[in-house]
């Protein structure tokens, strides 16, 4: 979350010059990151959990925000208890690539989230049939960078996959511990 700051800031100081609208939408969102880290700090303290992840497992957290965006929830592979860090990680990436979503693609598209439980990996994806866009000319892509710190801070990755006029596909992949052994 810090991380994302910071680079706002950066960000910030250099549009002051020569873009203000971006300065001050960047300011916003500084501001909504910040509330959303202090919500969730506040959270964490007070029992050790995310308020969206209370007393619920990842795929329901997710199956809330999917319909509260008219999206569709798929989960593969054998759900498991992990740990706070990544599915921490991966609600809040999901929330920022579905605010993408609406922003960019806007409200009439369709939009699949899927979470596939690995050995050693949570793979979470957004995808959409939107208007799409050449990920190699985004300069203005603050929401990915946000989603790439948030997501390295975790030790994981993620991945963009669109081009104009056929959809987008974030991939954000985080490091698990393997499931229990039975034997």
């Amino acid at each position: 979350g810090f991380t994302s700051l910071l680079m706002l800031v950066q960000a910030v100081e250099a549009e002051l010059d020569h873009d203000v609208p971006q300065a001050r939408r960047h300011l916003a969102l500084m501001d909504e990151t910040a509330r959303l880290n202090l919500a969730e700090a506040r959270a964490l303290v007070a029992d050790g959990t995310p308020a969206d992840l209370d007393g619920s497992s990842l795929p329901d957290a997710l199956g809330r925000l999917a319909a509260r965006h008219s999206a569709k929830l798929d989960v593969a592979g054998p759900v498991r208890p992990l740990p706070a860090g990544p599915e921490v990680v991966a609600l809040r990436s999901c929330q920022e690539a579905l605010t993408n979503c609406r922003k960019h693609a806007g409200s009439s598209v369709t939009v699949g989230i899927g979470l596939a439980y690995g050995d050693e990996s949570l793979t979470l994806s957004v995808r959409d049939d939107g208007r799409g866009f050449d990920p190699g000319t985004v300069h203005d892509g603050y929401g990915l960078a946000g989603l790439r710190a948030r997501a390295a801070e975790a030790g994981g990755t993620v991945r963009v996959d669109s081009v104009p006029g056929g959809g987008t596909t974030v991939t954000v992949r985080l490091p698990v511990p393997p499931p229990r052994s039975c034997r």
